[in-house]
């Protein structure tokens, strides 16, 4: 059912549209000027006592979407101010949202999003998501619309997707609502705004002084959950950072979960040797949730790690301010699990015990093209088929931005006997550090959790001109995870002040670390 033109409404100043799919039969209709708004209750609430029934209509108070002067169902339409979509949906049929549309409509300036009432939908056990208001980053397929990589020579080239990825539909079966794709960096690269930004305006962050980088590539899915208190839940993927730098940024909890823990069917990626769902969420407990109820984690874990390894690889860091926040979260968490701190250096422990295959080589020389590298084959050749079908239909090279055209250069220089030998020296390095840092532990799942840094104290003004692209290091704060496959958990836990050049005030900047744990065994 293709919605040509919603029929949208003010209602007591608010903006909502009707959505056309039938969810009723109307018995009797009154005389004109007669209408009143009415509440249905559902029999299964009806068998409560008074003081449930009287709980379940303060829902109606504490609601966003429903307002008094209703009389029949809408959802209600928000103005996207961070330009954080690249544009909302509307399913065909509410009950059975399998397939959707783009919803365009505007709010002056701004493209607006469609969010339903929560009262529309009650979590059970079996739906433990419903009524959850969702973002989707643009790497994931979704029936009915587009797929645009952010790319205007990718939209003209592929139309609306025929089917939905593997986690959509679960998170749909879950009663998760998709009101909207998010927008992110070209192609999900790493662009910074602006000048990187070639062919769609970067999203705003709402934190600071509203003028710094959101970070990317999935800079819409956190930069929307970071500003509207409409939207529960932002999903994303990662693959060198992707979730974890825009999380810091923005001041969100995010997980990188193991490699392997749910399918990648239906999303589009960088690497399939690093690519996970990512996932963002404004509280910690509502993270853990999303996790426990969507990817395949193992359970029965009985004990917190007994162990906190602090590489020093990575610390201190060189902003004294920020290295004491650190040393403070570090000592909550020394607290927390009753445990001390393990100083040590991944180099150093390397260099003590070296694998035969390195053949005498220092981590550093050994791994030195082992992860940017086969990505960036990776990603070149994902990408085939859309260049020569946009040269065979247009008859010219299709163009991307900076960043994209950078790594699918390096890319396109990797040979296949160079990519079996780059993936082959991270095998070995994800069995040594198995073998000799830690490893999954059967009542603790990881036997240790090791701190890791993520993003800068400096500001990042979105006006600021950047270096031109370069390679990343194997171990460094974008890569250590994905080469190990494993889980990394960001938490937000303080708050930089900086001098703003826009505003002229004190502001602050979100600041995190997060926790490396051992890969999930099952995956």
């Amino acid at each position: 059912m293709k919605i040509v033109h919603p029929l949208m409404q003010v209602v007591a100043g608010h903006s909502y549209i009707i959505h056309p799919h039938i969810v009723g039969n109307i018995e009797e209709v009154l005389p004109s000027g007669q209408i009143t708004p009415a509440i249905i209750l559902t029999e299964d609430i009806l068998q409560h006592d008074t003081d449930q029934i009287t709980k379940e209509l303060k829902l109606f108070e504490e609601d966003d979407v429903y307002n008094e002067d209703f009389s029949q169902a809408a959802w209600k339409l928000y103005p996207d101010k961070l330009d954080a979509f690249i544009f909302g949906v509307i399913p065909d049929n509410v009950f059975e949202p399998h397939k959707f549309q783009t919803l365009d409509l505007q709010d002056g300036i701004w493209k607006t999003i469609a969010v339903p009432s929560r009262l529309y939908s009650k979590p059970s056990q079996e739906r433990p998501l419903a009524g959850a208001r969702t973002g989707l980053k643009d790497i994931f397929r979704l029936a009915g619309v587009q797929t645009t990589m952010m790319s205007r020579t990718y939209t003209e080239l592929y139309g609306p997707e025929s089917d939905s990825a593997d986690y959509v539909k679960k998170l749909i079966s879950l009663g998760a609502v998709i009101v909207g794709k998010t927008k992110m960096t070209q192609f999900a690269s790493s662009d910074e705004p602006t000048d990187q930004w070639i062919d769609f305006h970067c999203p705003i962050n709402p934190r600071g002084d509203e003028y710094q980088s959101p970070s990317g590539s999935s800079s819409g899915a956190a930069a929307a959950l970071a500003g509207y208190s409409w939207l529960d839940q932002s999903i994303a993927g990662d693959s060198a950072g992707s979730v974890r730098a825009p999380a810091t940024c923005n001041g969100l909890f995010s997980m990188r979960p193991s490699f392997g823990c749910t399918s990648m069917n239906g999303i589009v990626v960088n690497s399939p040797l690093f690519d996970v769902v990512g996932l963002f969420s404004r509280s910690l407990a509502n993270l853990y949730g999303l996790a426990d109820q969507t990817l395949d984690l193992p359970n029965g874990w009985t004990k917190f790690p007994s162990r906190i390894l602090y590489p020093l690889d990575f610390f201190p860091h060189s902003n004294a301010d920020h290295q004491a926040m650190v040393d403070e979260f570090v000592s909550i968490l020394e607290k927390f699990l009753g445990t001390k701190r393990t100083e040590f250096s991944i180099a150093g422990r390397w260099a003590q015990c070296p694998p035969d295959k390195a053949e005498g080589k220092s981590l550093k020389e050994y791994l030195a093209k082992s992860a940017f590298w086969p990505m960036c084959r990776d990603y070149y050749q994902g990408f085939d088929d859309y260049r020569a079908k946009y040269k065979a239909k247009y008859e010219r090279e299709a163009y991307v931005g900076p960043v994209t055209r950078y790594r699918w250069g390096v890319g396109m220089a990797v040979s296949e006997e160079n990519y079996k030998n780059y993936t082959g020296e991270l095998e070995v390095f994800r069995d040594w550090f198995n073998k000799n840092v830690f490893s999954t532990d059967p009542e603790t799942l990881s036997d240790a959790i090791m701190i890791m840094p993520y993003g800068s104290a400096r500001p990042k003004y979105r006006d600021d001109p950047n270096e031109a692209p370069s390679t990343s290091h194997t171990i460094g704060e974008k890569f250590i995870s994905p080469v190990l496959h494993m889980p990394q958990l960001v938490l937000p836990f303080g708050q930089m002040p900086y001098q703003s050049k826009v505003s002229g005030r004190l502001e602050h900047r979100p600041i995190g670390s997060t926790l490396v744990g051992a890969k999930d065994k099952f995956n």
